[in-house]
């Protein structure tokens, strides 16, 4: 579908070597993980004596200081059969993880070493922790459970089947590219924060030091979120919601799906308001959308209703917020934007 950005068209740019598409995604990676996280671009072997496949990157997430979050990456093109090759490789390294971590923690520690601004990253994020020294702040996010991320052009249905066999944390952000009769790129893609309604679109010409620092703080905002508030209407809000305990059919960022522990309602007009409240039993994959099933622990628990204070602000789609700010605040306003 082509895009028109100002006066100039752009259609899409189909990559046709799967190292053109990993370079960009290097290049691209602040943006689309963000500056508080460490994008390792590796693609070797890990150990002497026996072959590991290992992915092409490692991200370490150190949005929330005192719980920094390893990714396996993995890069691809959509040309890639989604089972045969994608599929594969993934349930390689989901397999393979808990044996390899140490290993892994090395050849990343290696790696930043290597690299003055990722090893001042590290530093920095480490400082602002309780974490004693560097090493010790690895490890945490190392030896934790396996978290998986393929980025790819174009995600379409039959690889989200896939992967939702293989039973694991693995979420999927889609970079699109697309050319101007003038050869000029621009990206559109999803990030490790964002639900694909937010989907940004950037030019190569601008700097990732002018990166929005209103962005960078919604971003922090969202990573220390443990709800997530939806919108429902009153037919789907009373079968799913109270009757079966359940809500489908949602986009949620990669990050935050072992970051929320609670789901909140927010009952469209009439009521306007969050009413609902329940904790979160398990994340699922919602057949082949890209989206989840959010199954609660038990009955949803009435509150005292937040209504919107401008109905401007009603959510759309997923929001996030603190359950303790969301309890306690007058309007839902109050617990999106302190």
């Amino acid at each position: 579908m082509p895009v028109l950005v100002g006066k100039d068209m752009y259609s899409t740019f189909s990559f046709q070597k799967e190292k053109d598409f990993e370079k960009l995604v290097v290049t691209l990676s602040d943006f689309i993980f963000g500056e508080e996280t460490i994008y390792v671009d590796i693609k070797k072997q890990v150990k002497g004596n026996r072959i590991v496949t290992i992915p092409d990157g490692y991200v370490i997430d150190m949005t929330v200081s005192n719980d920094p979050k390893l990714y396996v990456i993995e890069n691809e093109i959509v040309s890639h059969d989604p089972f045969q090759h994608i599929g594969i490789q993934m349930l390689k390294f989901v397999t393979s993880f808990e044996d390899d971590k140490t290993s892994i923690r090395n050849y990343i520690m290696d790696n930043i070493s290597q690299n003055e601004k990722k090893l001042e990253r590290l530093k920095e994020a480490c400082s602002n922790s309780n974490s004693r020294n560097i090493d010790n702040y690895l490890d945490q996010a190392v030896y934790s459970d396996f978290k998986g991320i393929v980025v790819i052009d174009e995600a379409r249905p039959e690889l989200h089947r896939v992967l939702e066999k293989i039973n694991a944390n693995i979420s999927v952000l889609e970079l699109k590219t697309f050319i101007s009769t003038d050869g000029n790129y621009i990206y559109q893609f999803d990030s490790l924060y964002e639900n694909s309604e937010d989907i940004e679109v950037y030019q190569t010409e601008k700097s990732k030091e002018n990166i929005d620092e209103t962005r960078k703080r919604k971003r922090k905002r969202k990573a220390e979120s443990d709800t997530i508030v939806v919108a429902a209407r009153e037919e789907g809000f009373k079968r799913e919601f109270l009757g079966n305990s359940q809500w489908y059919s949602i986009r949620i960022g990669a990050a935050m799906k072992d970051r929320i522990k609670y789901i909140a309602a927010y009952q469209v007009a009439p009521i306007s308001a969050v009413t609902h409240i329940a904790e979160i039993k398990d994340i699922k994959p919602y057949k082949d959308t890209g989206k989840y099933i959010v199954l609660f622990n038990g009955d949803a628990k009435k509150i005292d209703k937040v209504p919107v204070k401008d109905s401007n602000n009603a959510p759309q789609g997923p929001v996030y917020v603190k359950k303790e700010d969301l309890t306690k605040a007058d309007y839902l306003e109050d617990a999106l934007y302190i």
